[in-house]
């Protein structure tokens, strides 16, 4: 076997070995998003807006009590006026009485519906929590694996630039795996130094920039109390 062959060989390891490692990190993100569905009793009352529903169900009810008044109003005349009144007051309470019975109807159907959707939910996070544990035990079981057997040509922390490391055996940087390992090293070693030499400092805190310059909250006050004082005299 070449020397471009065993390191074809090793990046298939690699990228296996991260296959484990990605579906690990995809089951965590999908419990993490799946949490977003869990809401407590208070969410769905917020979300429902009572108050809002009640206050357009007087207004329905009483413009549809004023419409039914006026209509009678018109047949009955205004000698009459009293049954208009009454029908509106009746219209008008019973109709009221219903569309808040409904909307407090509907809000204990969304706070059941609630309770169900989080139970369906934290079923099927148990469910990820134990394919996660799967997952993890597959990934070091498989990891440990390539320690036993040696079955990775280059050493194993550098498992994620198997493919960059097998770059300079094909482009003829290096002839053997050794020397591509050496030349990977070189280039990570000169990197971490050109890091330190271009770090930026630090950039200054809300706190240092306070310190420094004041607190402008403080300057409004003053700007403030200066010009009470300018408009009301000493």
């Amino acid at each position: 076997m070449t020397e471009l062959e065993r390191m074809q060989q090793t990046v298939t390891y690699c990228e296996r070995y991260f296959e484990f490692e990605d579906a690990v990190t995809v089951n965590k993100e999908n419990i993490e998003y799946l949490k977003t569905y869990i809401h407590d009793n208070s969410y769905v009352v917020e979300n429902f807006n009572m108050g809002y529903k009640v206050r357009r169900s007087l207004l329905i009810s009483g413009g549809a009590g004023l419409i039914m008044g006026v209509l009678l109003l018109g047949l009955c005349g205004f000698s009459l006026w009293y049954i208009p009144a009454i029908a509106f007051v009746i219209i008008t309470a019973a109709m009221a009485a219903f569309l808040i019975s409904l909307n407090k109807f509907k809000l204990t159907e969304a706070e059941k519906n609630q309770v169900e959707v989080n139970e369906g939910i934290k079923e099927q996070i148990d469910a990820l929590k134990s394919r996660e544990e799967l997952l993890i035990k597959q990934k070091d079981e498989y990891y440990k694996g390539l320690q036993e057997k040696q079955l990775c040509a280059i050493p194993l922390e550098y498992m994620a630039n198997a493919a960059q490391i097998k770059g300079y055996l094909e482009s003829g940087e290096a002839e053997t795996i050794e020397d591509a390992v050496g030349i990977y090293e070189q280039q990570l070693l000169m990197q971490e130094m050109s890091s330190l030499i271009t770090q930026k400092a630090p950039e200054p805190t809300a706190a240092d920039n306070k310190a420094r310059f004041g607190d402008p909250l403080e300057i409004i006050k003053q700007n403030k109390k200066a010009k009470r004082k300018s408009l009301f005299g000493r």
